[in-house]
């Protein structure tokens, strides 16, 4: 479970792409990404809701994720928490419900949708030389 803002360019299939991907490097198999908009990308109600719903179904929660984007109009509004505090609202609300999985961060560049995530390094492009130039 994912939470993303509400805003419109955030595509939620990209973002899905790149949570599975994540989930493959950390070893976990899910058989649903459920992306979830909360304003800010804040916890809410329809985290909460999809939670406990998903528990009642039996439908086991492996990994929870906030993501914030770069041009949020949450943040021009004063809508939007930190992210430490949503990742800390994911783990209580998972906590209430007694549910235990890994819970991440990430930011997500508005313009392509790119996620990178809190606790993996950013690549770094080091140019290659074939020895003394001319």
């Amino acid at each position: 479970m994912v939470i993303v803002c509400v805003d419109p360019r955030l595509n939620h299939e990209l973002i899905r792409i790149q949570v599975r991907q994540r989930l493959q490097r950390d070893r976990i198999r899910a058989e649903r990404v459920y992306i979830l908009n909360e304003v800010g990308g804040n916890v809410g109600a329809n985290f909460r809701q999809t939670a406990q719903l998903l528990k009642r179904m039996g439908e086991p929660i492996v990994f929870c994720a906030a993501l914030h984007h770069d041009d949020c109009l949450a943040v021009r509004e004063g809508e939007r928490a930190e992210l430490s505090h949503a990742a800390q609202g994911l783990a209580s609300e998972l906590a209430r419900l007694e549910l235990q999985c890994p819970v991440a961060t990430g930011e997500i560049r508005t313009e392509h949708n790119h996620v990178r995530w809190s606790d993996e390094r950013a690549p770094v492009y080091v140019p290659f030389s074939f020895g003394a130039g001319s």
